[in-house]
């Protein structure tokens, strides 16, 4: 009898508000679903204004967190823009906490922060 595993799932859901492209993601981000990131993000396109919500995300790893910094930095070099929602408390902040990225990226704790932000 074969072994079974059950990998956590990833959800992408794309829409867009005021102008924002939003990318909502849950479950979690990690090496098998960066691709899935990768490509919403390029749907969006270079000069887009993206709101990434990871408010619904448990965990993100050190690939994930590289997707979400190559994003910021190509979107924020022209005349795109790139907030990132994200919880006050949990693990998926205390990733962006422990490793500097509040410094880096823009991060705000709701989807109306953002839109404000990307104004």
């Amino acid at each position: 009898m074969g072994t079974e595993l059950n990998f956590p799932q990833m959800t992408v859901v794309q829409s867009e508000q005021d102008g924002v492209q939003v990318v909502a993601l849950s479950g979690e981000l990690d090496l098998r679903a960066v691709g899935e990131l990768e490509a919403a993000l390029a749907t969006a396109g270079e000069d887009a204004r993206v709101c990434l919500d990871l408010t619904a995300l448990e965990f993100i790893d050190s690939s994930g967190l590289a997707t979400v910094i190559r994003a910021h930095q190509a979107l924020t070099g022209g005349d795109g823009g790139f907030a990132v929602v994200c919880s006050e408390a949990g693990p998926v902040r205390r990733t962006f906490e422990t490793t500097g990225l509040m410094a880096l990226l823009t991060v705000v704790a709701d989807r109306s922060a953002a839109l404000q932000a990307l104004g």
